[in-house]
């Protein structure tokens, strides 16, 4: 029961926020169309803000999780080649078919990692999912972003595909967040500040900018990506890679952080990304919001199973 109502105090906020920004749109204080401009705000600014803040504030020290970063890794790369080789051939769109490889391979993992962590293990008491985020939060970005340039830059422009991703803000915040951790001397004071009020509301303008663009008109034309993309990131990933964890022989708080990775919702950055890059943004708000709600009961599910087994 503790888990179930865990899970629902991380869900209901986003829900709640969601429902704001339909209330936005329905009022007509900010149409779609103007949402757009603030999306890519989001996408250029708060986005990459919150992600440098997240790196330069861990204390890295892989040495004790070199194991399960190989195991993410490795199971990262195969969600990658599946969602760039086969994915396209199931939805023929394109835009579409980039949108349901981003919420594949794109967990809602800062939001989901801590409050999980925190929630069977106590509050502070999330490190290994901080410690993991440092490997995870920028690899995901990269390889969503290189999912989402290709229908853009196409498949055979190697050299155009590479510098578009480079020039993405979410990797060049992942960027300048490793190196900055590197100098001499930490960022305080007056700049410090001013990150981490950005990067503090970078979740609730995300979310509220979702509930905007949530288009649920278009759903039932969206139904075939729309379901696809849920079974995908919600059933197989998963029940693909969990029980695999589980055999290599994860337990606590690696399990539960390999739990968000692979059956997590979608990232609520996974709009304002599709948007900004000219991708199905509809489809991609009707994949987060599905799979936020959903989440309920498949976080409350696999934190029963692992706690009754004893991997929790």
């Amino acid at each position: 029961m503790e888990s179930f109502i865990a899970a629902v105090n991380v869900v209901m906020p986003m829900a709640l926020l969601m429902l704001i920004g339909v209330f936005i749109r329905k009022n007509n204080i900010i149409d779609r169309q103007s949402a757009k401009s603030y999306d890519k705000v989001i996408f250029k600014i708060f986005m990459p803000a919150l992600l440098f803040k997240n790196i330069y504030e861990l204390d890295l020290n892989f040495s004790d999780y070199i194991k399960p970063i190989i195991f993410i890794a490795c199971g990262l790369a195969v969600v990658f080649l599946l969602a760039v080789f086969l994915i396209p051939k199931i939805i023929k769109d394109g835009k579409k078919a980039a949108v349901v490889g981003q919420a594949m391979i794109r967990p809602n993992f800062l939001l989901y990692g801590i409050a999980v962590g925190e929630a069977l293990y106590g509050k502070g008491n999330a490190g290994t999912v901080a410690v993991l985020g440092a490997f995870v939060v920028p690899a995901i970005n990269i390889l969503a972003a290189i999912i989402l340039e290709i229908p853009r830059a196409g498949k055979a422009n190697l050299k155009e595909l590479f510098k578009a991703v480079l020039k993405n803000p979410m990797i060049i915040g992942a960027i300048l967040g490793f190196a900055c951790m590197l100098l001499p001397f930490r960022i305080t004071g007056i700049a410090w500040e001013v990150i981490k009020d950005v990067a503090g509301v970078t979740t609730t303008v995300s979310f509220i900018s979702l509930g905007i663009g949530l288009d649920l008109n278009s759903a039932k034309s969206n139904s075939f990506p729309l379901t696809f993309g849920v079974i995908a990131r919600m059933l197989i990933s998963p029940l693909i890679f969990l029980p695999l964890a589980v055999m290599v022989g994860f337990r606590a708080q690696v399990l539960a952080t390999l739990m968000v990775v692979f059956g997590g919702p979608a990232a609520v950055a996974s709009y304002p990304m599709a948007v900004a890059m000219d991708a199905d943004g509809p489809l991609a708000a009707q994949l987060v919001c599905t799979t936020t709600i959903i989440s309920i009961l498949t976080i409350f599910t696999m934190t029963f199973i692992f706690k009754s087994l004893g991997l929790f």
